[in-house]
């Protein structure tokens, strides 16, 4: 018994069978599929379901036609955009790009051979500033272009290719062909293929009716065969009595004389001669359940060809402009960009590098400095989706607005600053150090209001208290060019050159020595101005060090602008208001008199 129990399973029954060799599942085996061959693979493109599967797809890659798109708008943004599509215009470049995908999809793999004009032999790279043009564009499948040699670190892009220039092409044709550089060639591939396959089909990939066809071939043998059911679907039944013992008795000669002259009656008045024993019916066949079948059949059909069934099969979608026709339009469009990316990509990148970088092309050879292959999107939304999509992002923008996350300037330059309107969103330096400074001011101005509230209500509770005699200020001082010892805050200190904005000075001691506890201070123009701050710069590690003071600034926004300005080598980690005990603590420290 344990001979006949199987260990690729869980389940098993012994009664039943399941999971025992009684279980016919057990003889399921893997097959590799025949390939087609080349002539084979021609006759299917005449199946008007295989050539669908080849034209619609080659059609959809160019219907949107790819382009430019530029790193940085400049002022000759569109008219570079508009001579680079006239200039693929005239060359009717797509036309041979949709003629080549479909030699693609058929054989697997196919290339445009480019023409130039630039003296160069064929075998030779290519060198773009001696092409004097293209003059002319030659797509050939991958029976007519041959990798001259490949390996595995090569194969998608061999240094030479062989072109067949005899009308009999076959692959033992080896005495007429050109030798070309792969600088000349736009190569697209098919169907992904492993290494030891696409050894055998000379380092091509795989066409792309050969997974179609066995799925095409049960939906052909079925339609075939309800074609021959419906032509015998009213079966003509005639009854004879004693009709084995005539056949028996050696009367077949009398029966066939019967049988014609019934089938002339037919045809003569349409009806027949019958004896009173005879008797005449149609014996009708039902196809109920096909149509479940055929069902199960379609799919499989649309599955291998991977686009709706509204395009294979030509027909009007059933959904209409439902959320489930959407759907499929959008998946349409997803199968066709995925397409594009893995088909156009390369050859375009190759292609368009080509003609911006040849003196005869359309920019004369002055290439940007920064472009990319762009493909535009296949699928269109309408204009009450965009509408929709446009009020949902302006709600969101307004929500973060608000709460200061970003500011007016990013969402404007985010969505209406290109080609076309974006939801992303790229967060600008200026404008993050605008939401700091903002930050920092509201917070300043909210210290200031509670100080001031504070010595209101203190003024409130003790209304006999005398006044306190106002320190005089001292008077402002005139800013010069020399080095002078002034005096803030009562610290001592000798003040540089000014620069417009600010002075570079130091801390002194009474006796005018300088003070080395301070490396350096900031004095801006406000003599009379009894806020100091004190910097802080971050290092790479992400700590802070403490820079200079700051004296003499209206506010921490003025400070931290002379702060850069003054270390132009370090980032600004933020400012600190020192408080009274602060600067109290800095006089006693340095004992000032």
């Amino acid at each position: 018994m344990d001979s006949e129990i199987r260990n690729d399973g869980v389940l098993i029954n012994a009664i039943s069978g399941l999971g025992t060799k009684k279980d016919k599942s057990e003889y399921y085996a893997l097959r590799s599929p025949r390939a087609l061959s080349e002539s084979e693979l021609e006759a299917l493109y005449q199946d008007p379901l295989c050539r669908r599967v080849i034209d619609i797809y080659a059609q959809a890659a160019v219907t949107e036609q790819p382009t430019i798109k530029l790193g940085e708008e400049t002022e000759e943004y569109d008219g570079i955009i508009k001579s680079f599509g006239n200039y693929l215009e005239e060359l009717d470049f797509f036309t041979y790009v949709e003629e080549t995908l479909c030699l693609q999809r058929i054989y697997g793999g196919a290339a445009l051979f480019l023409v130039l004009d630039d003296g160069l032999e064929p075998s030779e790279p290519v060198r773009p500033e001696l092409v004097r043009g293209i003059a002319d564009l030659v797509p050939l499948s991958r029976r007519e272009i041959v990798p001259h040699d490949y390996n595995y670190l090569n194969y998608r892009k061999p240094e030479q290719y062989r072109i067949s220039t005899s009308k009999s092409v076959s692959t033992e044709n080896d005495l007429n062909y050109l030798l070309v550089h792969n600088t000349r060639v736009l190569r697209f591939d098919g169907l992904f293929l492993p290494w030891r396959q696409r050894l055998s089909n000379e380092g091509w990939g795989q066409s792309y009716l050969q997974p179609f066809f066995e799925v095409w071939k049960r939906y052909r043998g079925a339609t075939d065969g309800m074609s021959t059911m419906l032509n015998e679907m009213d079966l003509f039944v005639h009854k004879i009595p004693g009709l084995a013992n005539k056949i028996t008795s050696g009367k077949e000669s009398a029966l066939k004389a019967r049988l014609e002259a019934n089938s002339l009656a037919r045809s003569l008045y349409g009806g027949m001669a019958l004896d009173s024993e005879e008797d005449v019916s149609f014996a009708s066949r039902s196809l109920s359940g096909a149509q479940e079948i055929f069902d199960r059949l379609t799919d499989d059909l649309v599955a291998a060809a991977d686009m709706p069934k509204t395009l294979l099969f030509g027909t009007s979608p059933s959904g209409g402009l439902s959320e489930s026709g959407k759907y499929e339009d959008k998946s349409w469009a997803a199968s066709v960009e995925r397409y594009q990316t893995h088909s156009l990509r390369q050859p375009m990148n190759q292609f368009f590098q080509l003609i911006l970088t040849m003196p005869d092309g359309p920019t004369k050879g002055q290439a940007p400095e920064e472009w990319s292959v762009y493909f535009p999107p296949y699928y269109s939304e309408s204009d009450s989706d965009k509408a929709e999509l446009r009020r949902q992002v302006a709600d969101t923008d307004k929500l973060y607005i608000d709460m200061g996350v970003l500011t007016p300037i990013e969402i404007r330059k985010a969505r209406f600053s290109g080609t076309e309107y974006s939801i992303e969103t790229v967060l600008l330096e200026e404008e993050e150090q605008r939401l700091r400074i903002k930050a920092e001011i509201e917070q300043e101005s909210m210290i200031q209001g509670y100080v001031g509230q504070q010595m209101a209500m203190e003024e409130q509770t003790n209304p006999e208290a005398p006044p306190e005699e106002e320190e005089p200020a001292p008077e402002e001082k005139e800013v010069t060019d020399a080095e002078e010892i002034i005096h803030m805050n009562g610290l001592p200190l000798i003040a540089g050159k000014t620069n417009g904005s600010f002075r570079v000075g130091q801390l002194t001691h009474f006796d005018g020595q300088r003070n080395d506890a301070e490396n350096q201070v900031l004095i801006g123009n406000r003599f009379n101005d009894r806020k100091i701050y004190r910097g802080h710069f971050l290092r790479e590690d992400g700590t802070m060090e403490s820079g200079p003071l700051l004296l003499g600034f209206y506010s921490s926004r003025s400070a931290r602008k002379a702060l850069q300005t003054h270390a132009t080598d370090k980032s600004v980690g933020g400012l600190e208001q020192l408080q009274d005990i602060d600067i109290e603590h800095l006089r006693t420290t340095f004992e000032y008199p």
